[in-house]
């Protein structure tokens, strides 16, 4: 297995998949692709094979085109041999070098060069490369590569023959279809790996947070930000700076802070949908476990059609019992771009279709902002019931937001819930956040029953 770089963390098994790549080079020419989502550490990984392969002694032809390159002719050409072009020219026929210089820029002969031979001259770098060791041809981003950089790679790799020369690519999964097919198909499918760069699991990204930005936060709230993020590291670090700007807490119903750079990446896609599907999408993302026939009973609609729109711009899936989000952070734009009494008409229409005691009192808690003796009771019998389930940091939260929405006037219920939630939280393992709450108990309550309680807990 590779070494891996201090960042590739939880990455083992693409580490291992790199590392088979790289040993195969001085073999048939072959290619490796890294499949993923924006931001889901493809980089990270394409740079560990760079780095794998230049360790190993191979020359690395590397190139990371972007976006607003697509349009120039020949840009990755010009990235990938224009370092060793000075070495190998004296190789090249006078033609083939005399393309190749007009497409890297290195002079004005023969400018308007036939693409045949800009592929011929490009065929010929690689086969002089080769000769001497093995070639690896690094793409990274490679969705955004120059048509004719495309059209002299495709021209050149099927050509290879047995030479060692393998291709290294990095790709949006969503672009690798419509963009990359040449590219991949130049090469026989038995010669091709696809390697899915997946999301990170909970237990990856805490020790990500911790190494890159030296935060730690509770496991309720990690665990939100690991859904929220989809466990796509770029989005959780980001996500993760923005929470630790507001003290590091996300309360039950507080959207987690999205920073504009994650925003700018989802509302085109969103705000292009029309109204009437927005709304629909808005209640979706509400619910813990949305579906068609939920939203049909809240808002009275034909949730099928409108849904269609968001289907088509790939935001949602749905079938007879689910709907889906592409990605979490839809969901989480939609909900943020709520003002207040919004979400709480929202989460009062749901509330009044839901069946499951916990969901329905979740979305009483925010319904409101205020206290109120009935949701609050709501709440405390939904934190049993998730208690009795297994789940005893849902249990805490909820206990929580009970404690929240219990009137001034219920002192002996608050202190009773302030303790119940402390205890809930030292079995979740949350014993900092457990300690803060039993010292605000003590606090609150005189000498009696809950004090003694109180005491006992924190002499554990």
């Amino acid at each position: 297995m590779l070494d891996a770089p201090r960042e590739l963390i939880g990455r083992d098994d693409e580490l291992a998949i790199l590392a088979d790549f790289v040993a195969g080079v001085d073999r048939l020419p072959g290619a490796l692709v890294l499949e993923g989502e924006a931001g889901i550490g493809k980089t990270a990984l394409w740079a560990a094979g760079v780095e794998a392969a230049e360790a190993a002694g191979y020359t690395v032809l590397a190139a990371r085109p972007a976006e607003v390159e697509t349009k120039i002719a020949h840009t990755v050409l010009r990235d990938l041999l224009g370092p060793s072009f000075a070495e190998v020219s004296p190789q090249l026929p006078a033609p083939q070098r005399q393309a190749l210089e007009a497409a890297l820029l290195l002079s004005d002969v023969g400018v308007g060069a036939d693409r045949g031979a800009i592929g011929v001259a490009t065929l010929s770098v690689l086969r002089a490369l080769a000769s001497g060791r093995p070639v690896v041809v690094a793409l990274d981003d490679a969705q955004w590569i120059d048509a004719p950089s495309t059209s002299a790679l495709v021209f050149a790799v099927r050509r290879l023959d047995e030479l060692p020369v393998a291709l290294l690519l990095a790709v949006r999964s969503a672009d690798l279809e419509a963009d990359l097919p040449a590219l991949v198909a130049a090469l026989p499918d038995d010669r091709v790996r696809r390697a899915r760069v997946g999301p990170l699991s909970l237990g990856a990204l805490h020790s990500l947070i911790r190494q890159r930005l030296g935060m730690t936060f509770p496991r309720p709230v990690l665990g939100r930000l690991h859904k929220t993020s989809g466990g796509n590291p770029f989005y959780a670090l980001e996500l993760a700076r923005a929470l630790g700007r507001r003290g590091g807490s996300a309360d039950l119903g507080s959207e987690l802070p999205l920073p504009r750079s994650l925003r700018a990446l989802v509302e085109e896609r969103l705000f292009a949908l029309p109204e009437e599907t927005r709304e629909l999408l808005v209640h979706a993302a509400a619910l813990a476990q949305p579906s068609v026939a939920l939203l049909e009973a809240a808002l009275d609609t034909d949730a099928e059609a409108q849904l269609r729109p968001a289907v088509e711009a790939q935001v949602v899936e749905f079938d007879d019992t689910r709907i889906a989000f592409a990605h979490p952070l839809l969901a989480s734009v939609l909900l943020s771009a709520l003002s207040a009494p919004e979400r709480r008409r929202v989460h009062n229409r749901l509330a009044e279709v839901v069946r499951d005691r916990e969901a329905r009192a979740r979305h009483l808690a925010l319904a409101t902002d205020r206290p109120d003796v009935a949701v609050a009771d709501a709440l405390e019998r939904a934190a049993t019931l998730a208690l009795s389930r297994g789940a005893p940091d849902a249990a805490a939260e909820l206990l929580e937001q009970a404690r929240r929405r219990t009137p001034p006037d219920c002192a002996e219920d608050r202190r009773r819930r302030i303790v119940r939630a402390a205890e809930f939280h030292l079995e979740a393992g949350a014993t900092t956040r457990a300690e803060e709450l039993l010292e605000e108990a003590l606090a609150r309550s005189p000498s009696g029953p809950l004090r003694a309680e109180a005491l006992l807990r924190l002499s554990w």
